[in-house]
């Protein structure tokens, strides 16, 4: 089955796609649906919406695992990256996709054994468990492309006996 996990955002929207297979978790696909602070705001939400899209197209996942909201200090950066839930939603909606929703505690549990573990520990053990090396000098958000494809696991593990890659 594959699953493709999401990392909300307005800015950066982290994307992974995993196949499960009976025995192991198969990496297919990571990245990035990127928005420019210059656009409009209307337009970021279009580009995310269409970029959601096209992955249901080129991936075609049997179910989708999205991160929930975190509340933090900045309450407009929630309202910002609500409207973005929205519209991811509203295209695997319009993509005749199921959708689970985690947690941030719960994604960092199942995949680290600790519901407080740091950004840097769930990077770590994605990284050591799909055998991925960033690339040096470049920037490239891994961080949230590493959040999607443990809410992607996440999702695998709640749902199916798989333990490892």
């Amino acid at each position: 089955m594959k699953i493709l996990g999401i990392d909300p955002g307005t800015a950066t929207t982290g994307y992974g796609v995993i196949d499960v297979t009976p025995k192991r978790l198969v990496l297919l696909d990571y990245g990035l649906i990127s928005t420019s602070k210059d656009t409009p705001h209307g337009e970021r939400l279009r580009a995310i919406y269409d970029g959601i899209y096209k992955l249901l197209e080129k991936h075609q996942p049997q179910e989708v695992a999205i991160e929930r909201i975190f509340f933090a200090a900045n309450a407009l950066t929630a309202i910002a990256v609500g409207q973005a839930i929205g519209v991811i939603k509203l295209a695997l909606h319009d993509g005749g996709v199921p959708v689970f929703d985690y947690a941030p505690m719960q994604v960092k549990l199942i995949i680290s054994g600790s519901g407080k573990a740091d950004k840097k520990k769930i990077k770590a053990t994605i990284k050591k468990m799909f055998k991925i090396r960033e690339k040096k000098g470049q920037k490239t958000h891994f961080d949230n492309s590493a959040d999607a494809l443990a809410i992607a696991i996440c999702h695998a593990k709640k749902t199916s006996p798989v333990s490892r890659p």
